[in-house]
């Protein structure tokens, strides 16, 4: 990737694989329970970016090696707490677990400055970074744009642009 990382991306769709390599994933797995069981890289993983949430942080945690990171930044999986969370039980000795809430973007201590928009948009013009919403609906259309978006047909961003 971009980074240098080397990604293995989820998808509870096993046709949105292909998206996921052209978009620079090394391969893609089915996400679904006990994925730390299913992939060899467990316990080797440095960091996972868990967008599903509390139902599935602990199976997340579950790949990482010593020193590994995950950050929980999605809630597609809803807000249910983590039943009967147990740092000492649920987590192996060593890893990082934090958070990420955009809604933190500029307030004291996350300035909208520390985010390189610049270098970004530098980046999509450049064609090294694909970031081309999957569809853009009219403001007339937003009750399309809903459906689209609610029958888990979006297959990425999409925009709604107001005239």
């Amino acid at each position: 990737m971009n980074a240098g990382a080397r990604v293995i991306g989820t998808s509870r769709n096993r046709e949105r694989f292909a998206l996921l390599e052209e978009l620079g994933a090394e391969r893609a797995e089915l996400e679904g329970p006990d994925l730390s069981g299913r992939i060899p890289e467990a316990q080797r993983i440095d960091a996972v970016l868990d967008l599903v949430g509390n139902c599935t942080i602990l199976d997340s945690l579950a790949m990482l090696r010593r020193g590994g990171r995950a950050c929980l930044a999605g809630w597609l999986g809803g807000l249910d707490p983590i039943r009967d969370f147990n740092p000492l039980l649920q987590m192996a000795s060593g890893v990082y677990l934090t958070f990420f809430g955009s809604f933190v973007f500029g307030k004291p201590g996350f300035p909208l400055s520390d985010v390189p928009l610049q270098t970004i948009a530098e980046q999509v013009a450049a064609g090294r970074l694909k970031a081309k919403p999957s569809r853009v609906f009219r403001f007339e259309d937003i009750h399309e744009a809903h459906r689209v978006m609610e029958a888990g047909e979006a297959k990425g961003k999409m925009v709604v642009v107001l005239d």
